[in-house]
């Protein structure tokens, strides 16, 4: 099965003095919505660099041909906001959408634009909407058992004649094709790829140009014919798993201290394959290993999305969860112990790892990058910062520079660097932005972004800049 690899988060108390930079407040922009360029869409998310609203606001992804909506962001606060991801409906989604900002001006935090009279109408700057066009490459499927020798792709959104490519493959890597069906310009969705030959259990859907004779598959027979669409660099597939296996991204469900707790925390599994009944299981972490039972939710044979698993908070929840899949072989519905419900398998290997429930940094050593450092992922319960400290004899030490960060996932923020001051290491921190919204202030205006601390214990990590 997939796993999580070759990042770890760390976190480590440390004495934090006046170890500050003042950022400066910055001019105040026009409202903006900016993108790199065109999106390749896998799974079924568009990212958007940046974005400037002056208050609370939302970005709106919508179809270009009759303005339909195909997805709305989280909230957004006031100010800027990078390297958001946006979840869409790959149903609804087109080969060419756009990003339209919207204020979030009636109950905030929640969309009522068309729902409630006058609220969270389009921002505009002058008499003009803030709503660029991008163009899109679409590929969307689900884990899924096979069915009559078929994959069953979710839903394609191509500008041309495509063709849908089923390889073999594993976790890491795709391999022989096993089967295509060629779909025409447009979006489609329950697209049916008959598939044949070595099926292996982890399958790669992958998006060709129909650029050779029309109708004809002629990838690897005919030279340049049918090649595979590659956005920004990335090639249009990614793995699907047809045996156990379960989806579940990092998530706030443990606040920072001093913020409000969550009521009912629960956990949200984007999608389980069970062959069999099945109950996923969400584990406490016990020094690296799954331990106490958190909570648990029932799962029916074959493909389940979005399942909820509420957890007890008496029982002591950890910063890091083991989702964990495990067989229903004893009373339907109920988790009867390991003995009974033992852990369920793929390809040899228990349907398990692990997700960060809390803040969290989650990065690797690297060399600098056109001067810059980049954070894999930033998680985060309110907007914030990440805030990058030179090395003080192997503690963080004065900072030397920052980078705005949204609440949720925020993921491969980079930062630039000075690489005298970085010197071969430095400690990136989270830090909540408390006072001047988008100006970092923490050590020269008193209690305002303070670090962020889980369990008292100050979110940060060391990070070698390699040569």
């Amino acid at each position: 099965m997939y796993r999580f690899k070759g990042m770890m988060v760390v976190m480590l108390a440390v004495l934090l003095g006046t170890l500050a930079l003042s950022a400066g407040a910055q001019d105040m922009p026009a409202p903006q919505v900016n993108l790199a360029g065109d999106q390749l869409v896998l799974g079924g998310f568009v990212t958007i660099d940046s974005i400037y609203s002056e208050g609370p606001g939302f970005v709106v992804i919508h179809r270009a041909s009759d303005g339909g909506v195909a997805g709305v962001s989280q909230p957004l606060a006031a100010g800027w906001t990078n390297n958001l991801r946006i979840n869409l409906d790959t149903t609804l989604a087109e080969a060419q959408m756009s990003a339209m900002l919207h204020v979030d001006d009636n109950t905030v935090g929640t969309y009522e634009f068309g729902t409630v009279e006058g609220a969270d109408s389009p921002a505009r700057v002058g008499d003009q909407l803030v709503n660029p066009i991008f163009n899109a490459q679409v590929l969307d499927a689900t884990d899924q058992k096979l069915a009559n020798g078929e994959v069953t792709i979710k839903a394609v959104a191509v500008p041309v004649d495509s063709w849908v490519v089923i390889h073999a493959g594993d976790a890491t890597s795709f391999g022989a094709v096993l089967g295509q069906t060629l779909v025409p310009a447009g979006t489609a969705t329950d697209v049916k790829v008959a598939v044949s030959g070595d099926v292996t259990t982890t399958l790669w859907p992958m998006l060709h140009v129909d650029s050779g004779a029309a109708g004809t598959y002629e990838f690897g027979s005919v030279e340049g014919a049918d090649g595979p669409v590659v956005v920004n660099g990335e090639v249009a597939t990614f793995p699907i798993w047809t045996v156990n296996h379960i989806r579940v991204n990092d998530q706030i469900v443990v606040r920072g201290d001093g913020m409000e707790v969550n009521a009912t925390p629960t956990v949200l599994a984007k999608s389980v394959l069970s062959e069999g009944p099945g109950i996923l299981v969400i584990h406490a972490n016990d020094n690296g290993n799954a331990g106490a039972i958190l909570g648990a939710a029932f799962v029916p044979d074959g493909f389940s999305g979005n399942v909820t698993v509420e957890l007890d908070a008496s029982a002591g929840i950890t910063p890091v969860v083991w989702p964990m899949l495990h067989v229903d072989a004893g009373t339907v519905g109920v988790y009867d112990g390991l003995e009974v419900d033992t852990v369920a398998s793929a390809n040899g290997e228990a349907v398990t790892f692990t997700i960060n429930i809390a803040p969290s940094l989650i990065l690797e050593d690297q060399a600098l990058a056109d001067g810059s450092i980049t954070i894999h992922k930033a998680l985060i319960d309110a907007a914030g910062w990440i805030a990058i400290h030179s090395d003080n004899e192997g503690a963080p030490g004065p900072v030397i520079a920052t980078a705005l960060v949204h609440p949720g996932a925020n993921w491969d923020v980079v930062i630039p660097v000075d690489a005298a001051q970085a010197g071969a290491r430095v400690f990136p921190m989270l830090h909540y932005d408390t006072g001047t919204l988008g100006a970092y202030e923490f050590g020269t205006v008193e209690g305002a972004d303070g670090p962020v601390f889980v369990g008292e214990t100050v979110i940060v990590s060391p990070l070698n800049i390699t040569q």
